[in-house]
């Protein structure tokens, strides 16, 4: 089984919706879920005791850095699946986590591998660039359903500190000769930007609708590449 692990910290809204994807867009029994919260006042450790998940609850904040670090000692599979609390998995078959470990299985040279993150793409004029098995090489990927090799996270992992610490994992690798991309064809959302949002108590600055397909979170033809 596949470790996915996602990290949070005072989202509990969001974190519900990260983990309800994930629980109806992915091939039961393939993975094992972990939780890692940073110290969140907001009712995520409640929740999570009420729950089946693997979860570790921290008494102080410690950043993404640590926790990236730190899931070596929680996980044993390779890949590792990292994801931040407020992301969606689309609903596809072959399911996302089968897509992504295929893709990973034929290109041992990647060593960073993520969904594609359509306003990523967009905010940064990020064109796509296929290769091999619909995957897209980059410069870096962010905190959005990443596959990441066991051997890359022991030496790359980010030091405390850093900004935006995938970012900074991607250029380690990278200049040690592994590759780094996303899935082309195959999307994940943030959760303020998808267009349907019925249950879920958000903040006015998460209502930004950028449109997308619900199901497999698509962006409109215009909008790619």
């Amino acid at each position: 089984m596949i470790d996915i692990v996602v990290t949070t910290c005072n989202r509990v809204s969001l974190l519900k919706c990260t983990i309800s994807h994930i629980l109806q867009r992915t091939t039961l029994g393939s993975y094992k879920l972990t939780i890692i919260d940073d110290a969140s006042t907001d009712g995520t450790q409640e929740y999570l005791m009420n729950t089946q998940f693997k979860f570790v609850t921290l008494k102080e904040r410690v950043g993404i850095p640590a926790h990236l670090r730190n899931m070596l000692s929680l996980t044993k599979s390779d890949p590792i699946v990292f994801t931040d609390d407020d992301i969606l998995c689309p609903k596809l078959e072959p399911d996302w986590l089968i897509q992504g470990l295929q893709a990973m299985k034929v290109r041992p040279e990647i060593g960073i591998l993520a969904l594609n993150l359509p306003q990523c793409n967009i905010d940064n004029k990020r064109h796509l660039i296929k290769s091999g098995l619909e995957v897209s090489l980059s410069h870096n990927v962010g905190g959005s359903f990443v596959f990441i090799r066991r051997k890359v996270l022991q030496k790359y992992a980010p030091i405390d500190g850093m900004i935006s610490p995938v970012k900074a994992m991607c250029y380690s690798a990278r200049k040690k000769g592994w590759q780094v991309g996303y899935l082309t064809e195959v999307y994940c959302q943030h959760i303020g930007a998808i267009s349907v949002r019925n249950s879920f108590d958000l903040s006015d600055e998460l209502k930004k609708v950028f449109p997308v397909n619900s199901d497999t979170l698509e962006p409109p033809k215009k909008y790619k590449g």
